[in-house]
């Protein structure tokens, strides 16, 4: 979920602590690397990845480019804004830091943490709307795009095989489908509560809008100011929100995400709305699964699929190896890097414009949702959430109002371009 910028002193001393210890900004050739090698350190908020990026992607950058080491240096990524301010603030930064993407990232570019990166070769390997969710307001590109997560409908196979149900393309397909579970009395239709705000927006509106407000027209539209929230595509994209309540377990408004999961996993539920990231945990019992789209509209409209830009790497300005730097930030943009990377993270993908393959099932059948479809991130996370009040927090109450107290699309809309009216001002065009 999104995570806001956090003030300054509320972790300095302990991330002073830990950029002292690295001390990457300073040149130090610690660690047990040769006088003439160059040692790098890389921020990161994905500790969980330590063990791969310390046994498979260091020792494959470092055999292809001797001379140069990488320290990975994870930071938890609930601190991981905190920490990286603090560090960068203090010149105690890591040389290569892991992006935020949208508005936290477009922060950072102002406060000058980045060198601008258009210079690099890698750049002309993504195309424009991958490499938006890291440029600044002049444009430049500030960070080389590392891996997108997707959004879709987990299903259950031995579900739909028993039930005779076929993947709905449609959105009153969708609905046939839903009604056909239920009354089957067996299963639950879909593994969805209301506790969690932020999954309705990302796993639920965020999925099925796009096809609605036509992706990128929409969402750049609102951050023009061409759209509002109150246009007609975009209550009809809430409408198809509300429409699935009804297939919602009793007691849906005390599920929390987990719990959700839980249903699906134990067979019993048919369909959970959940991002990519979730593969291992959608599979971990055994369930055969597979995964579907968002439904359009109706028959023939153009798909449009959710690819949120999840993580990238910059360069810090204050580094003192700008040059080896360098050389990794070229080497992420290869297919060499992104398909190791994707392969051993299962949920993410790559979002170079070079085709990779996916050795995992369910990841590679995420990924074939790509093709055909228009790609769009996440509606409320550019430019839109930069002020008070949010419209991505704003977004997760207005859902949980809808299914919780019963508000219309047109209330929730109305309300939602009410908040952002009351302080978002677009760019004269």
């Amino acid at each position: 979920m999104r995570l806001k910028l956090a003030p300054f002193a509320a972790l300095a001393a302990a991330t002073i602590a830990v950029g002292l210890a690295s001390c990457s900004a300073g040149g130090t050739s610690a660690g047990g690397s040769s006088s003439d090698s160059v040692k790098l350190v890389l921020g990161s908020w994905r500790t969980e990845d330590a063990a791969m990026w310390e046994n498979d992607i260091i020792p494959a950058f470092e055999k292809s480019h001797p001379g140069i080491t990488i320290q990975y240096n994870p930071t938890d990524t609930n601190d991981y804004n905190a920490a990286i301010q603090s560090q960068v603030e203090s010149g105690t930064g890591p040389d290569i830091i892991m992006c935020r993407p949208f508005d936290v990232n477009r922060a950072w570019i102002s406060k000058g943490y980045f060198d601008k990166l258009d210079d690099l070769k890698a750049v002309s390997g993504f195309n424009k709307t991958a490499l938006s969710a890291w440029q600044g307001d002049d444009g430049g590109s500030y960070c080389i795009p590392a891996a997108s997560v997707l959004a879709g409908f987990y299903y259950n196979k031995a579900i739909f095989h028993e039930l005779k149900l076929d993947v709905p393309k449609t959105q009153q397909e969708f609905l046939d489908v839903l009604a056909k579970i239920k009354n089957s009395g067996k299963y639950e239709p879909l593994a969805l509560g209301s506790a969690d705000g932020w999954q309705l927006s990302y796993n639920v509106l965020d999925s099925i809008g796009p096809n609605y407000w036509k992706g990128e027209e929409g969402r750049l539209g609102l951050v023009d100011g061409s759209k509002k929230l109150t246009d007609p595509a975009f209550v009809a994209a809430f409408k198809a929100y509300g429409d699935l309540k009804p297939y919602l377990p009793n007691g849906f408004e005390s599920i929390k995400y987990t719990d959700m999961m839980q249903l699906f996993t134990l067979g019993k539920a048919a369909i959970i709305p959940d991002g990519s990231w979730d593969i291992a945990a959608a599979t971990a019992t055994g369930l055969d699964v597979g995964v579907f789209g968002a439904p359009v509209a109706k028959s023939g409209d153009k798909r449009y699929q959710q690819e949120m830009p999840d993580m990238a790497f910059g360069l810090n300005a204050a580094s003192k190896h700008k040059a080896a730097a360098k050389e990794f930030l070229e080497w992420v943009g290869t297919k060499d890097f992104q398909q190791l990377y994707v392969n051993k993270l299962p949920g993410f993908f790559s979002m170079g414009s070079a085709p990779v393959n996916y050795d995992n099932k369910l990841a590679q059948e995420f990924a074939d949702l790509k093709k055909d479809a228009e790609l769009t991130p996440r509606l409320q996370l550019d430019r839109l959430s930069a002020g008070t009040p949010p419209l991505d927090d704003e977004t997760w109450t207005a859902l949980q109002q809808m299914y919780n107290a019963g508000m219309s699309p047109q209330d929730a809309t109305a309300n939602l371009q009410k908040g952002l009216d009351s302080w978002y001002k677009p760019a004269a065009k």
